[in-house]
């Protein structure tokens, strides 16, 4: 078991912001799985931790430090014996119940179009780091992108790993879909990489 004080010490001093619409979608989840009590017990244990936060005043264009959004999960995480299945089932639904994804993309006929304007994306969640398309080999059939700038938890790049595989099944309209995180800030990376591979 982690040590969830220490943690919530250091990520509260994280440097940067993340719209509320973030935190929203994460909350939704954990309202699916674990029903209103749930989401009253998150709370209650991010308060506990010294976080001084109330889930009823965070809108969707609230500004929050995503080093406490982070937290969010790794809290949901330890008190609800989450699995890391669990953890990348929160990215997909992240992805398909976020308002501001769907209009965005929405606009895209191909991904190699929508990825190459990630970073544009990007900074309408967050103010700082930067999302960018490294690689697209349409014969090959796989792309590769960094997220540069952002380190908070592990457990944010599974996260981030169901959140592409639900964007790249959108825009391929595809859902043979493979999302592997092929470097790693928390492992001696500059930054994170993922490939994502499609088969047809």
């Amino acid at each position: 078991m982690e040590n969830l004080q220490q943690i919530a010490d250091e990520l509260k001093e994280f440097k940067g912001k993340a719209r509320g619409e973030a935190f929203r979608t994460r909350l939704e989840y954990v309202r699916k799985k674990e029903g209103e009590d749930g989401v009253k017990e998150l709370e209650r244990k991010m308060n506990e931790l010294g976080i001084d936060i109330v889930f009823d005043q965070i809108t969707t264009d609230t500004w929050i430090n995503e080093g406490i959004n982070s937290l969010s999960v790794v809290v949901a995480k330890e008190i609800f014996n989450w699995s890391e299945e669990d953890i990348f089932n929160l990215g997909r639904f992240s992805f398909k119940t976020s308002v501001i994804t769907r209009t965005v993309l929405g606009y895209f006929v191909s991904m190699k179009k929508a990825l190459s304007v990630a970073d544009n994306y990007w900074k309408k969640y967050y103010d700082f780091g930067e999302l960018e398309l490294s690689e697209f080999n349409e014969k090959e059939k796989y792309a590769i992108i960094r997220k540069k700038g952002y380190k908070t938890h592990p457990l944010l790049c599974i996260q981030h790993k169901g959140y592409i595989t639900a964007g790249a099944e959108l825009l391929l309209r595809n859902e043979d879909i493979l999302v592997e995180e092929t470097k790693c800030a928390h492992k001696e990376s500059d930054y994170h990489e993922y490939k994502i591979s499609w088969k047809k």
